[in-house]
């Protein structure tokens, strides 16, 4: 391909693309979808089960928790967790015990959020919040003849697909032209740091994940990755049987990551008492405002007004998580932001989020 057709090609390209303005982090987690052969009793306990075990790993954040002695008892019963089912026609078959390609119908299942998350508690698994950081995914290729972008759509449907299992919202380049000039195969195979955020910056996500993989004189791919996010940059490295093998251990090792820093677990079950000051606010009107906020928190379970005084407005959290897990679900909406520019007081010895040291807040303007 000459370089002036490769440049018409992907100014075409850019006119159609349509860039997202803000990346969506909202997962919905108790809703799965299953191809049944018909809608026979055995058909719909089956696929009741498959759908449980791909909701349990979504909520609690690992792919482990299937494996809970607890949670397979209540596999063998995964009916009793489902309290809405429709089905749908489809042009997709699936075969039949004698060998033969039957039509296939689409199970819609919707599970009791109330039942899937006593289950998470009585296995002593955690529960990872439906408000979860978007992460922007690069991957670049050496091929043996030069460097290469990863854009085929088989990879990246595979990549959506674990992405969907893990509950892990993640957004894929729309590999324009822009996109091209600003983030060069060279750079993004020396995981430039730098270039790699200018780059990511249209698509406003919440992390990035950058890639890149050869394959070894094996048949063997070797590669690392690099997640960028404001908690903490890690690296990653490993080693598949494909490249899209590796983009999939990336793709968990980034939910593994995230339901570490978010999700909840049941030993911090509401012993939590954090105290907060929110400086912009000192009405009962602004309390209200704050309450309905907070309390649509999973991380925290009851909200209480402490006091109300010319520096703002007092409250009394009391959470499933520590500070620092309060401060990250806080992080990811934007709808209180920390006060800024205060310094150390007399009490930095004291507990942070406590009486003597709250955590200070503002709430943002288009909220007031």
């Amino acid at each position: 391909m000459t370089l002036i057709y490769r440049i018409v090609t992907l100014l075409v390209l850019s006119v159609w693309a349509v860039v997202p303005v803000s990346a969506d982090q909202t997962v919905e987690l108790y809703s799965a979808e299953e191809l049944v052969k018909s809608q026979s009793e055995v058909q719909r306990a089956a696929a009741a089960k498959h759908a449980l075990e791909r909701v349990l790993v979504r909520v609690s954040g690992s792919l482990q928790s299937i494996e809970s002695p607890t949670v397979k008892q209540a596999l063998a019963n995964a009916q009793e967790y489902v309290y809405e089912y429709s089905y749908a026609s489809t042009e997709q078959t699936l075969l039949s015990a004698n060998g033969e390609q039957v039509p296939a119908s689409k199970l819609n299942l919707k599970f009791s959020a109330a039942l899937v998350e006593q289950l998470l508690r009585d296995a002593g698994l955690s529960y990872w919040p439906a408000n979860r950081p978007n992460v922007l995914v690069w991957a670049v290729e050496n091929n043996g003849d030069g460097l290469r972008m990863v854009t085929d759509t088989a990879t990246w449907s595979a990549v959506r697909e674990q992405a969907q299992l893990r509950g892990l919202p993640i957004t894929v380049p729309v590999f324009d032209l822009e996109d091209h000039l600003a983030m060069p195969e060279q750079s993004l195979w020396q995981l430039d740091e730098e270039r790699i955020l200018d780059a990511s910056e249209r698509y406003r996500a919440d992390a990035i994940l950058a890639l890149r993989y050869s394959a070894l004189s094996d048949g063997s791919y070797r590669g690392d990755w690099q997640l960028l996010h404001s908690e903490g940059d890690q690296s990653f490295d490993g080693q598949g049987q494909s490249g899209d093998e590796l983009m999939l251990k990336a793709i968990n090792s980034a939910a593994d990551r995230f339901a570490n820093v978010y999700a909840i677990r049941p030993s911090e079950s509401g012993a939590a008492s954090i105290v907060m000051l929110i400086e912009n606010a000192d009405s009962f009107g602004d309390f209200k405002t704050v309450e309905r906020y907070l309390s649509s928190l999973a991380v925290v379970r009851r909200v209480e007004m402490y006091s109300v005084a010319a520096n703002g407005l007092t409250l009394q959290l009391f959470t499933e998580g520590d500070v620092a897990q309060l401060e990250n679900t806080l992080a990811l909406t934007q709808t209180l932001v920390p006060e800024t520019g205060v310094s150390l007081s007399v009490n930095r010895y004291q507990l942070r989020g406590s009486v003597a040291r709250p955590l200070r807040y503002r709430l943002t303007e288009d909220v007031q």
